[in-house]
């Protein structure tokens, strides 16, 4: 008997390896999420890193760890990682959403676009993700676009679009029906 309490310590290194004992990265992305809650930035970071280095392809940890890099300020490591997680899920809409604030950021307003329009092809009725191409569609100066966000918008419940537009004699309920304004808006366009 006393072979085996010897031996188990060994075979439990074997089966397990150095690494692979302990949380996994569910268990740490977890753990990071509530470190989050917390505003323990630090050990949240850690625990979104040791996730992804556990398993590569958990596209959750890169967005997590992310997420953390952009509340630092590291806008660079943050990109990379919604980067990462996009490669990993092509259809993970909370990597668009950051990435493209970020490329907005970054005053990369092509790329930002992009990426809001595939949230829209992703979920077409994410109210805020026309909300967001139309801020970035006023920045471009594209005022027929950005109306067109904003009315989608507003025609999918977002009421601080219907106010906006309401408060500037914009009709947002039927299509091609505009106000003077409206066409004001139009007609300024370059």
């Amino acid at each position: 008997m006393m072979h085996y309490k010897k031996l188990l310590p060994l075979f439990l290194l074997v089966v397990c390896g150095v690494t692979a004992c302990g949380p996994n990265a569910e268990e740490l992305n977890t753990s990071g999420i509530e470190k989050l809650k917390n505003e323990d930035y630090d050990g949240a970071l850690e625990d979104f890193s040791k996730a992804v280095e556990k398993d590569p392809k958990f596209a959750e940890g890169y967005l997590n760890r992310g997420y953390v890099y952009g509340n630092r300020g590291e806008l660079q490591k943050a990109l990379a990682d919604f980067d990462k997680a996009i490669a990993i899920d092509s259809g993970y809409i909370e990597a668009y959403y950051n990435r493209g604030f970020i490329y907005g950021f970054f005053e990369e307003f092509d790329k930002s676009i992009a990426d809001f329009n595939k949230v829209i092809e992703l979920n077409p009725k994410d109210a805020e993700a026309y909300i967001n191409r139309a801020l970035i569609r006023s920045r471009l100066g594209d005022r027929s676009g950005e109306l067109a966000d904003l009315k989608e918008a507003a025609r999918l419940g977002d009421p601080t679009a219907r106010n906006w537009l309401e408060d500037n004699g914009i009709n947002w309920e039927e299509q091609g029906a505009g106000s003077d304004l409206e066409r004001e808006h139009e007609e300024s366009e370059p």
